[in-house]
C-alpha cells in the first residue's frame, strides 16, 4: 500500500487531483498512517479499517480505478472483485495479479515497484472517462468468466477427460 500512498503523492505534485480509499486492517497500518503524513495526505488518503462485504461492493462500485501493488498473489481475488463491480484494476505485473488484469483490457500492470509508472497509469484512468468506463465494462465482463458454475463445468470436463484417458 505504501506504493500507492507515493503515487498519490506524485499524482498530486503532477496537479492531478486522486483521493485513496485504503480498506482492511493489517500489520502495516501504524507505518500508512506516517507514510500519509510524513507526505502531507491526510486530505487525500483515507484508512477506512475494516469494512464489511456490502461496504467494501458499494466502495468498488463508486470508485473509478482500484489498485494492487502486491509483489506476489496466489490469485488477485481483490482484483476480480473490483472487476465484477466494473472498476479497472492498476495492478503490479507479479505473480497472481497478472492473471487477474488483462493489461489493457480489463486494467493496467505496472512493473512492481515502479511508482512513476503505477501513477502514469492511475493519471490516464483519472483524466479519461472514456477509458475507465470501456476498460471497467470489460473487466465486468472478465470477471463474469469466473463463476461458481462455471469452475463446476471446467472441472467436471477435465475429471472426464482424464478418466476417458484411462479406458
Amino acid at each position: 500500500m505504501d506504493l500507492i500512498i507515493r503515487a498519490v503523492a506524485r499524482l498530486r505534485d503532477r496537479g492531478v487531483f486522486a483521493r485513496l480509499i485504503i480498506a482492511g486492517r493489517g500489520d502495516h497500518e501504524p507505518e500508512l498512517r506516517r507514510l500519509r503524513a510524513e507526505l502531507g495526505l491526510e486530505d487525500r488518503v483515507e484508512l477506512a479499517g475494516f469494512v464489511s462485504e456490502e461496504e467494501k461492493r458499494r466502495l468498488f462500485r463508486r470508485t473509478w480505478v482500484h489498485a494492487l501493488t502486491s509483489p506476489k498473489e496466489g490469485w488477485g481475488i481483490t482484483n476480480l472483485e473490483a472487476a465484477a463491480c466494473g472498476t479497472p484494476t492498476v495492478a503490479s505485473d507479479s505473480p497472481g495479479l497478472r492473471d487477474s488484469v488483462v493489461d489493457g483490457e480489463t486494467g493496467f500492470l505496472v512493473p512492481h515497484g515502479d511508482v512513476d509508472a503505477l501513477a502514469g497509469r492511475l493519471a490516464q484512468l483519472l483524466g479519461a472517462r472514456e477509458l475507465r468506463e470501456r476498460l471497467g465494462e470489460q473487466a465486468r465482463a472478465f470477471a463474469e468468466r469466473f463463476s461458481w458454475e462455471c469452475a463446476a463445468d471446467r472441472t467436471e470436463a477435465h475429471l472426464e477427460t482424464l478418466l476417458a484417458s484411462r479406458v
